[in-house]
């Protein structure tokens, strides 16, 4: 499933517009291609391109998860906006979907000291809730940096690693975080770090060419018809479609039509993402 997160926090009394970030659970295909060196291919990206179904992709990723000795996995999509990496695209099959939307919500990226390091190292970047707590420190106490790290230890979340890897073109990044209940920064130790780099770049690998990421809802209401837009405003409102008729003068099943383009168009499953996703776009 996927799940459109547009939400924003309130800063300076003004809530932020920013892109919408994509939550999703699989890639829409299956693998489409295979790989011309078939021996060469680590054992792991072999197993995800001869599955044969989400679910037993879904079973080789957790028992590779098991094996990295490591509770949650992330991976997502980052595009630099400014001098600043924003998420667009997070998978979540792995991980806690509630504390994703949080994640996204609080726009927590822009505190996140994990995607600082990985950002200016290609190497992977360990961490703990300790010393993440203790770098917060140096803000202020109620700053959104100490939220993030009160809220992450929320999760029982304790340690992990995070790298950074080349996306389409200069300005996208894909980023592989993987989170663990115990303390230590045991993933850059041997053989783990091992297994969670052949982890992460097989699954990375598997997405970006064998497979089909979600697409991306396109963010901007410039392709729409005068119609559509009047819809996105009253749907932003809360109104209904005999509401919506009735101002717009048109047919339920005029305002029905146009809900489901919509809704098609900004890859969003029902009335209460669209809602969430208009009044994200038109403030």
């Amino acid at each position: 499933m996927n799940t459109v997160c547009p939400e924003r926090p309130v800063v300076g009394g003004r809530r932020r517009h920013d892109a919408s970030v994509l939550l999703h659970a699989a890639p829409t295909a299956p693998a489409s291609r295979k790989p011309p060196h078939a021996a060469a291919t680590p054992a792991p990206l072999s197993d995800l391109l001869a599955a044969d179904s989400p679910e037993a992709r879904h079973r080789i990723v957790a028992a590779l998860l098991a094996e990295a000795e490591h509770d949650w996995l992330a991976y997502g999509i980052l595009e630099l906006a400014g001098d600043r990496l924003r998420p667009v695209s997070l998978w979540t099959a792995h991980a806690q979907s509630e504390w994703a939307r949080h994640y996204c919500a609080q726009a927590y990226h822009e505190v996140d000291p994990r995607l600082e390091d990985a950002a200016a190292s290609s190497l992977p970047c360990a961490w703990t809730l300790e010393s993440l707590h203790d770098r917060a420190q140096a803000t202020p106490p109620r700053s959104a940096q100490r939220r993030f790290v009160a809220d992450l230890g929320d999760t029982g979340m304790r340690s992990g690693v995070l790298f950074m890897l080349p996306g389409e073109g200069e300005r996208r990044r894909h980023v592989m975080s993987l989170l663990a209940h115990t303390p230590g920064p045991r993933a850059m130790e041997g053989a783990l770090l091992g297994r969670v780099l052949t982890l992460g770049l097989c699954l990375n690998e598997y997405y970006t060419r064998y497979s089909t990421l979600p697409a991306l809802p396109e963010q901007s209401t410039a392709s729409l018809t005068a119609v559509q837009r009047e819809i996105l405003g009253h749907v932003a409102r809360g109104e209904s479609d005999k509401r919506i008729a009735h101002h717009l003068r048109i047919s339920s099943h005029a305002v029905d039509y146009h809900m489901r383009k919509l809704r098609h168009r900004f890859a969003v499953h029902n009335r209460v993402q669209l809602a969430q996703l208009s009044r994200a776009l038109l403030g």
